[in-house]
């Protein structure tokens, strides 16, 4: 799992996440900045932020596919037992400070709650070849369900793949297997729900389709 991230147990997310912010004095910041200042396990952070703007029950427009595919595409590195990855059109992003402290912010309050009890155990999910694979393909199915473009009337479809990794990337991030297994089976949720979305959504057309033929 060394492959994955380098950790450092020393500093606490959410300090590390304030920390984040005072770096950024105010001003816009460019993701690969971020990386650079999260130092060791910045990337799966950075990562954790990107999902935090998903936590919403509706589909987000406009971010949800290229932070989406982003996110999948460093889900099939770490697959292959390579290190996380983004790609330049992500890294060279600025984010504004004032988007950047809501979501530090929300990221701040959201791991206050987890790190009471978050700790390094069941270490059998997240070391050895096999489960670098299994990581790595639920991280790239929940980002490939991010970027779906499901319409409304459906809700949660950003949300159950956006808690999915958020789950996995802080069982990396603290060495606990019990968080990564939650992220598994919350993958394991969405892929069922994406699913049921699309047997409906065939139903419906083909229900369209033949009231079109009657006319």
């Amino acid at each position: 799992m060394s492959a994955l991230i380098e950790t450092s147990p020393q500093e606490r997310l959410s300090d590390a996440l304030r920390r984040l912010l005072l770096a950024a004095n105010g001003k816009p910041m460019e993701i690969r900045r971020m990386v650079d200042i999260l130092q060791g396990r910045g990337l799966l952070m950075v990562v954790i932020l990107l999902c935090l703007p998903f936590l919403t029950p509706m589909t987000i427009p406009g971010i949800s596919i290229p932070f989406g595919l982003a996110i999948a595409f460093t889900g099939i590195r770490i697959a292959f037992g390579r290190k996380p990855w983004l790609p330049g059109f992500i890294l060279d992003r600025h984010v504004s400070y004032t988007v950047l402290e809501r979501m530090v912010t929300v990221g701040c309050k959201i791991y206050e709650r987890v790190e009471r009890v978050i700790k390094p155990r069941l270490s059998l999910l997240l070391d050895g070849p096999a489960m670098g694979i299994a990581i790595g393909t639920s991280i790239a199915l929940a980002g490939f369900f991010l970027s779906l473009p499901i319409p409304p009337p459906f809700p949660l479809t950003n949300t159950i793949p956006g808690f999915a990794i958020i789950m996995i990337a802080l069982g990396i991030i603290e060495r606990d297997g019990l968080f990564v297994a939650i992220g598994f089976g919350l993958t394991a949720i969405a892929a069922i729900y994406f699913i049921i979305i699309a047997f409906i959504g065939q139903a419906g057309v083909t229900q369209l389709w033949k009231y079109l033929m009657t006319l």
